[in-house]
């Protein structure tokens, strides 16, 4: 079999092209309405850990030439592949089974910037793990979604009808809620990348990072350290609400309470800074209390919870400090949205804790992806590249079904670390503690080696 990597020029990105008798890729379009722009909820975007790549560490590999100009004759081209000797409709036909068909959703036509570039790169990493496995047996059919519910509904019915064993995606969780309903009247298995566990459900997975499981990560850990008085600080978005619910209930499930509790509306300092001096009067007061009591009592609160990320953060972080919240003597707690190199330059999270995944994998990953397309990966570039390993995985000839497939893995360890998967379709995930010290970030808890 002869592998060729393409740079498609009016594609946008190298294309990995398996040259043999049956294998290759089909790319299916539909114009849809498209949605507003900046409608992308924290939980609608998953956060993949973007370090700075290991210099010295990337294989050189040369970029081949141009080899097509306008990327509808591409795809054009590649939709009309049929393998030699194979019947025309050998796409549908059960017939040709030796073929495991699976198909990608993804919002390439979406008004969205941000979600087209997600596109884009998430497409190149489901190439490069084709590329990676070097299966012939494999069939990825590729279809716009748009990013919205009716172009989600026409490409699901277009993936359905090339006879998909497996649909990948989408990302939007009313996309997917959308996708799940056709391709279960189809027994066809779902792996989308929502992280709204809302539209999660038995032939619906989700291969994403909901912050649930990172609040109860974290809250196991911080109680196992004797902590056991909590507070939040936190925005009154759907994010935000999904944190504040989740962070309620493992505190209390590990024995702890919440004291203190404050939100605010929009990510603006203006809006955080009374709800943060509320929490830091409050702290104060325990803080007298206790000094009057030579040292004896409890403090008002022995961690605060701050599920913010990027600027938001470096907003919010500071204010505690500034109102006299001593970060040596309470414990500041995050969530993923912390690990990107602005955190750790900020002094009041000098010490902070929180859960995500181990990093190693998606280190190697990233340095290979930019080796490949001489340029960096997104941030559910990762995602992708699993889900098409995972696919290999359950699509593999065997008496169970593909959904008994994917539920029956114990774990699976990828990019983004050790994840399997239930009967309600909820992610299960091995993460890490980090903490951040002197500027950096330090995994104080290993994520678990298996499940």
């Amino acid at each position: 079999m002869r592998a060729i990597m393409a740079n498609i020029k009016g594609f946008g990105h190298q294309v990995i092209l398996i040259l043999s008798l049956s294998f290759f890729i089909i790319s299916g379009c539909s114009t849809v309405p498209v949605p507003q722009e900046n409608n992308i909820e924290k939980e609608e975007y998953s956060k993949v850990i973007t370090e700075k790549l290991i210099e010295n560490d990337t294989p050189e590999v040369p970029l081949p030439k141009p080899v097509e100009d306008d990327k509808k004759k591409f795809i054009d081209k590649v939709n009309q592949a049929t393998p030699k000797g194979a019947p025309e409709s050998s796409i549908i036909k059960s017939s040709y089974n030796n073929i495991r068909r699976i198909s990608l959703l993804l919002p390439f036509s979406s008004k969205s910037t941000r979600l087209r570039e997600e596109a884009e790169s998430m497409l190149k990493a489901a190439e490069l793990a084709i590329f990676d496995l070097n299966k012939d047996d494999i069939l990825l059919s590729v279809h716009d979604t748009a990013g919205t519910e009716e172009g989600s509904k026409k490409a699901t019915k277009l993936a359905i009808e090339r006879g998909a064993d497996l649909i990948i995606g989408p990302i939007l969780a009313s996309s997917v809620k959308i996708s799940s309903i056709q391709a279960k009247q189809n027994n066809v298995p779902i792996i989308a990348f929502s992280s709204d566990i809302k539209v999660a459900s038995k032939g619906t997975y989700l291969l994403s990072f909901p912050p649930e499981p990172e609040i109860n990560r974290l809250i196991n850990y911080t109680t196992s350290k004797r902590l056991k008085r909590y507070a939040y600080l936190g925005p009154e978005s759907r994010y935000g609400v999904r944190i504040q619910k989740e962070f309620i209930d493992s505190v209390a499930n590990n024995g702890g309470r919440v004291t203190g509790l404050e939100t605010y509306k929009g990510n603006d300092i203006s809006v955080m800074q009374e709800p943060a001096k509320k929490l830091a009067d409050f702290y104060l007061k325990g803080v007298k209390e206790m000094r009057r009591n030579n040292g004896r009592g409890l403090m008002s609160y022995d961690a605060i919870l701050l599920p913010e990320g990027g600027t938001s953060l470096l907003s919010l972080a500071p204010l505690l400090p500034y109102f006299d919240v001593d970060p040596t003597k309470v414990q500041f707690l995050g969530t993923s949205l912390w690990k990107n190199e602005e955190t750790v330059r900020e002094p009041a999270l000098n010490g902070g804790v929180f859960a995500a995944p181990d990093d190693k994998n998606t280190i190697k990953f990233l340095s290979h992806y930019e080796a490949v397309f001489a340029e960096e990966s997104s941030r559910l570039a990762p995602l992708a590249y699993d889900a098409l390993t995972i696919s290999e995985l359950v699509t593999r000839n065997s008496s169970n079904t593909i959904i008994e497939n994917i539920e029956s893995i114990e774990g699976f360890n990828g990019i983004n670390g050790l994840v399997r998967f239930g009967s309600d379709g909820i992610p299960e995930r091995g993460l890490a503690i980090y903490k951040i010290e002197n500027g950096r970030f330090k995994i104080i808890s290993p994520a678990p080696k298996s499940f």
